[in-house]
This record gives structure tokens, sequence and C-alpha cells, in this order.
């Protein structure tokens, strides 16, 4: 019983020990350091060995500018038997404040001292150390531990003091010392380059990085050289030497992976490398041997005959034809079979041929998520031909056939826009209502935006007249028929009832002169929706088109940062803000890292 008492005892004090510190340091961070101050003294008392309390009790004293109270109690602590060299650390940047720099040097390197006596010391004795900013010391507290017990791994401390100090070889030389014990940790510290590496090969990290590599590469060939160096090449944009270091880990490696090799090959087609992206899919078709892999590559093949010039559209297509005419529909070439539909659909501007290759798809035997994303396209080309009806039905089959899936919730979000499109504008609502609490951001972000479009135009024009030309110029934009969604877009402009259509429709017009290839008119349509409603929720995105116009069509520099810069101070909310801030700043010149 006695024993019980005693332990509720402890835990009561306990108790009221962690509710007091707690309570001090809430004092402390709102700059109530008198009530701080008053607190950290009662529990220093009660408990004096605890350097929590002590620290607080100092950290108070400095806010109060009571720097010879804070050295007061260091040295009262210091006193105590036993080696504190944190503590030397603490009193020693007093010293530092008040610019008596020898005596901050002698309690620096008394904690030095003690951590060559007992390197346990040197991770306390360097965080203090890291915590004000004193670098060189910090360095040399991990250093001396390790010199003296090699044992004691302080890599990853020392790499970072190295890299706040721009000792890029030493940092690289620290992490790769890491990794080479475990060459999982790269995948973790990866992230930390990216702080230092930028694009420019001749940035000073990114050739230490390059040098650190190269040299153990050739003292001791490590196939984990090359996939660093392959990952420094990528972040270089430099993809064709990462090719070359994918090649080599493919020599070394006994498994013969290719997957690698392949995502570098998507990386350049993103980067519309095309060259190399033929060259690296070709590679991965002659060396695989998974399926999946192989129709994978297959695919980019096949998609890069449409980025070489000299192909014509009836040589494309003649392509894709070739290549079913050897291979049947399956679940592997089910995504080459799409694509050659919207080919035909958008490029050979024949879609009842696409809905005909469609529906051989749908008679296969093929995944049901497959067979979704079969009946999502054409529904979308029958919607394209004005059969809303059929298309309406496809949506429907989607939805139960993969419930609760991305398909489905773009289905559901089909059958909206289509019932926006014949201006049946409750319905619409009915289904955006539901997808606006969709999990996809992106689709709850479109659900809302085109939701929103509708109420803000509906309630004042009781006729919705507007409305339903601005949702039959949508209709007809995704159609592809510009010049008649422009038509119909400058008729509303012409004589709308409601004025809050006008923004809408002037943004609406600006998109499909883009789409022309009209800039000009494009810019004119964005500047007279920013200059006439700068409160539109639309004025953000005409800015940034007006800006990427500006920039990368008209070769107006000065007229695109305007642009930037409005985002940037008059949206700060816009969903372009982040995006229009790098664009300025690199417009402006500034060195992006």
């Amino acid at each position: 019983m006695r024993n019980l008492s005693f332990i509720l005892l402890l835990f009561l004090v306990n108790l009221a020990w962690t509710q007091n510190a707690n309570l001090a340091q809430n004092y402390l961070d709102q700059g109530q350091y008198e009530k701080a101050l008053a607190v950290y003294e009662q529990l220093l008392e009660e408990n004096p060995r605890n350097q929590k309390f002590l620290l607080g009790l100092v950290e108070a004293h400095k806010n109060l500018e009571q720097l010879q109270a804070a050295k007061k109690a260091l040295k009262t602590y210091l006193n105590r038997p036993g080696n504190y060299p944190n503590i030397e650390v603490e009193l020693g940047y007093l010293f530092d404040q008040e610019q008596q720099i020898d005596s901050a040097k002698i309690y620096y390197q008394s904690a030095l001292a003690k951590v060559s006596e007992r390197p346990n010391y040197a991770y306390i004795v360097g965080k203090a150390f890291q915590n004000y900013g004193l670098l060189k010391y910090a360095e040399e507290t991990y250093e001396i531990a390790q010199s003296i017990r090699p044992s004691t791994n302080f890599s990853i401390q020392l790499a970072r003091i190295y890299g706040e100090q721009s000792k890029f070889e030493k940092m690289f030389t620290s992490y790769v010392d890491i990794i080479e014990k475990n060459a999982r940790y790269f995948k973790m510290l990866s992230p930390r380059f990216s702080d230092f590496i930028t694009k420019d090969p001749n940035n000073k990290a990114n050739l230490a990085f390059k040098t650190v590599l190269l040299q153990r590469n050739q003292n001791e060939p490590r196939k984990l050289y090359n996939e660093m160096l392959s990952w420094l090449f990528v972040q270089q944009g430099d993809l064709n030497l990462a090719f070359l270091q994918e090649k080599a880990i493919y020599a070394r490696s006994q498994t013969k992976q290719l997957n690698n090799i392949f995502e570098l090959g998507q990386i350049a087609f993103e980067q519309e490398d095309y060259s190399l992206a033929k060259q690296i899919f070709k590679e991965v078709q002659a060396k695989t041997n998974q399926p999946v892999l192989f129709y994978r590559s297959a695919r980019y093949l096949l998609k890069l005959l449409q980025f070489n010039p000299e192909n014509s559209a009836e040589t494309i297509n003649q392509a894709y034809q070739d290549f079913f005419t050897a291979e049947k529909i399956s679940a592997l070439t089910h995504a080459i079979y799409l694509d050659w539909a919207k080919f035909i659909a958008n490029q050979l501007q024949n879609p009842v041929r696409a809905i005909n290759l469609l529906d051989e798809v749908i008679s296969s035997q093929i995944r049901p998520s497959q067979m979704a994303s079969t009946k999502l396209l054409k529904g979308d080309l029958l919607r394209l031909e004005g059969q809303f009806n059929q298309a309406l039905l496809l949506y429907a089959q989607v939805e139960k056939l993969v419930p609760n899936s991305d398909e489905a919730r773009e289905a559901k979000f089909k059958t909206a826009q289509t019932s926006y499109f014949q201006g049946d504008f409750d319905w619409a609502l009915t289904q955006l209502d539901v997808l606006k609490q969709s999990v996809s951001q992106r689709m709850a972000n479109d659900a809302l935006e085109l939701a929103l479009h509708i109420r803000e135009n509906s309630y004042l024009d009781s006729t919705q007249t507007d409305l339903k030309r601005v949702a039959q110029a949508d209709l007809l934009r995704s159609q592809q028929r510009y010049k008649s969604a422009i038509d119909t877009l400058q008729k509303v402009l012409e004589s709308y009832k409601d004025v809050a259509i006008a923004d809408e429709a002037l943004y609406r017009l600006g998109l499909n002169f883009e789409s022309l290839f009209n800039f000009e008119a494009a810019a004119e349509a964005y500047n007279q929706l920013v200059t006439d409603y700068p409160d539109s929720i639309l004025a953000d995105n005409a800015l940034f088109a007006l800006g990427l116009i500006y920039r990368d069509q008209l070769n107006a520099t000065e007229k695109a940062k305007s642009k930037f810069e409005q985002i940037i101070f008059n949206h700060p909310d816009s969903i372009y803000f982040v995006e229009a801030r790098e664009i300025f700043r690199t417009l402006r010149g500034d060195k992006i890292e």
C-alpha cells in the first residue's frame, strides 16, 4: 500500500510539473516573459537538475534583456557536480551577444574539450552550436567525435552543416557515405539534395555531386553510383546522359529490369525530346521479356509518329492499322486501341469510324475498368455527334459498371455537363451537387465551377436565354466548332439581358480564339474582361491566359510581366498565384533555384 501511495504521489508531482512547464512555454510563445519567468523559477526550484526548466528560465531572462541574471543562472548550474558542455555553449553565447568574444571562446573551447574526452557529448553540444548558427563549432564538434570514435555516425548532421556553409563536396561526401551503407537511404535523402541541385549543370552543388560520384565510380565501380548520376542528370535535364547511366545500370544488373529506362522514356516524352524517347522505347521493346512493358512502349512509339511532321495522318493511321492486323484487342492492347479511336475522331475527323472501332472493343474480353473507359470515350463521341440520349445511356452504364471509381465520377460529371448543354440546368445542378463532395479534388473543382456558373447566371434572367446561348457555345467548343462558338458568344455580348454573363462570354470568346490561333483577338477578349469586370471570378484566369499569350505568342515580355504581376498583387488566392510568381521572377531575370 505504501508503494502504491508513493507511485501515486510521484505521478501527481510529475503531472503538476508537466502542466506548469506547458503553461510556462505558452507564456513564452505569447511574449508574456515575466509570467514565464515566474513559473520557470518555481519549476527550477523544485527540480534544480532539469535543463529544460533552466533553458526556459534563461530564455525568459534574455527576452527581458536580463543577460546578467541569465548568466548567473547558467553559472550556478555549471557549479554543480558533473559535466554540462551544452550549458557551456549556452553561457558562451550570452558572452557572444555582449561582444565579449574571448570569454565566449573560453566556454566554447571548454565544451569541445569535453567532447574530446567523451564523444557521447557530441550530439547535445553540436545541437547547441547549431541552434545559434555557430556552424564552424558544430562542424568541429561532430568531426572530433567521429575521429576519436569512428563508430559514432554524425554524417547526416555534418552533411547539413556543410550544406549550410556551401561546402558542397564535403556535404555530398557525407551523404554518399550514408547511402553506401544502405542504398535505400538514397530515396529518403534525394529530396534534401534538391535544396542545392538546380537545372544548371555548372551550378557548384551539381558539379560537387558529380565529382564525388565520378571519383568513387572510378575507384570502385558500383551500380549505386550510376543510379545517383542518372538522378542528377534527370534533374539537370540531361536526359541523354541519364540514358547512358541507365544502360550501364542495366548491364551491371543481374535481374535485368527495364522499368527505370521506360520511366526515363516517359520523362523524355513529357519534355518533348521525341527523338530520345523513340530511342528509349525501342530499346525497351528490343530487350524486355515483360508483355506489359512491351505494349506500353509500343503505345508510345505509335504516339510519337504524330510528332514527326514528315508523317501524314494517313501514314499514322496505317501504322495503327498494321499494328492491329498483327495484334488482337486485349487488356494489354486496349489503351492503344483507344488512342487509335481518338486519332481517327480528332485527326481524321471521322467520329463514326471511331465509334465503330470502340464497338469492337466493347464486344471483346477486357477488364471492367477498361470497359468503363471505352464506354466513356464512346459517350463523348456520341455527344459530339449530337446523340445526347445515347451518350447519357453509356454514362449511366459506366456508373453501374465501376461504382465509386474515378470513371464513375467522371461519367456523372459528363451526365451533368450533357444536361447543361441541353439546357436542363436543374438536373445538371442535381448531379453537380453530388460531385462537389467528390474525393477527387479536380472533379470537385470542375463540379463546383460549373454549378456556380449555372446558379449565378440563372436567377436574374428568368428565361435563361443568355445561359442557354453560353451552354450552346460550350457544346460547340467541345465539338471543335470554334467559329460557330464565337458567333454564338458574340450574339450573347450584343444582347445579353444579365450583365453577370458578360465576363463568362468574354472568357469563352478568348478560349475559342486561342483554339483558332488568333491570339490578338483572344488577348482583346481577355483584356476587355479584366478592364470591364475586374472583380469577376474569372479575372485571374484571364490575366494568366493573357500573360502566356504575351510571353509565348506575341513576344511582348513587358506586357506579360504586367499581367503576372497583377495576379501576384491583386489575386493572392488565385490557383495561378504560385505559377504566376515563378514566371514573373523568371521574366524579371531572377535566379530561380
